[in-house]
């Protein structure tokens, strides 16, 4: 079960927490909670991804650590680049990678043909809907972690809900005009 956590007098500064991953119908049930109504928003930039070799312990870091996953060996480490294909680094100048599981990758992205230095690039395939909280988050994540950032977006892809930071997802995503 989630819950919002008020910081303050201002409403839209509302912390999401949550112990358990969350479901498209708490994606849902957030939105109304808040009064928002989802946007759509399709991945602008690119991602370098390689293929993990070995079990290999991966932080997703945007201003300060977001969450840490494992990557087995097949899984592909992502590394989010900009629509000029320019990799997405923090204020600290980390790189913003986590972690595809192997057996989702081909339905997420599509390879450009192209290469760089992390990896073969590619382009997202699909649409997501999003949430901006402004007061930032503080979940499980469905790959059984916690996942932090003090403003985001969270996202339903599919049946996952996960937290981008505000950073990356500006940096990445663009809305959807319909």
């Amino acid at each position: 079960m989630y819950r919002m956590i008020h910081q303050g007098k201002r409403e839209d500064l509302a912390r999401l927490v949550s112990d358990a991953a969350l479901t498209p119908e708490d994606f849902h049930g957030i939105a109304g909670d808040l009064g928002l109504s989802p946007v759509e928003a399709r991945k602008i930039g690119y991602v370098g991804a390689l293929k993990a070799e070995r079990n290999e312990q991966i932080e997703t870091r945007s201003n300060g650590k977001e969450t840490t996953n494992t990557a087995r060996a097949g899984d592909f480490i992502v590394t989010n680049l900009t629509p000029q294909r320019e990799p997405v680094r923090d204020r600290d100048s980390q790189l913003n990678r986590y972690v595809i599981a192997a057996d989702k990758f081909a339905d997420l992205y599509q390879s450009t043909g192209e290469s760089n230095e992390h990896g073969t690039v590619y382009k997202a395939k699909g649409v997501v809907s999003a949430i901006a909280l402004p007061g930032g988050f503080d979940i499980a994540a469905p790959w059984g972690e916690r996942q932090t950032s003090a403003n985001g977006y969270l996202v339903c892809n599919g049946g996952e809900v996960y937290g981008v930071s505000r950073d990356a997802f500006e940096a990445t995503y663009g809305v959807v005009e319909r």
